[in-house]
């Protein structure tokens, strides 16, 4: 008779953990989900003074490790400090709070600039 009830006393407890474990694993998908359609994530970001004559992309290649890619449209950046573009996050780059709308190194910087380069998810 012990040995019966310790047996459904461990199944119940089994039962509600399982049960525990599959709510909450709701939940962080429901976090997630939240998350996705919020504002872009950065993991990292490098701010650098803008310097009159001197491109985005110039200033970063100055102070940092860079690795890019040739295109007809512009340098693309591809790595910076072993942190590397892929299928989920990339290089991408503001200045004064606005996201670029050509290639880093088509874009002449000015003393007064604030250049973000931002490790964004896509």
């Amino acid at each position: 008779m012990f040995r019966g009830f310790c047996i459904c006393l461990i199944g119940g407890i089994l039962l509600l953990s399982f049960l525990s474990c599959s709510k909450s694993d709701e939940k962080t998908e429901s976090m997630a989900e939240d998350l996705g359609n919020s504002a872009p994530v950065d993991s990292m970001v490098i701010v650098l003074q803008g310097d009159s004559g001197k491109t985005a992309f110039d200033l970063l290649q100055e102070t940092h490790e860079v690795e890019f890619i040739d295109s007809p449209a512009g340098k693309f950046v591809h790595i910076v400090d072993s942190l590397q573009t892929g299928s989920k996050y990339g290089w991408m780059y503001s200045v004064n709070g606005s996201m670029g709308t050509v290639a880093s190194d088509k874009y002449v910087t000015s003393d007064s600039d604030v250049i973000r380069w931002h490790y964004r998810k896509y």
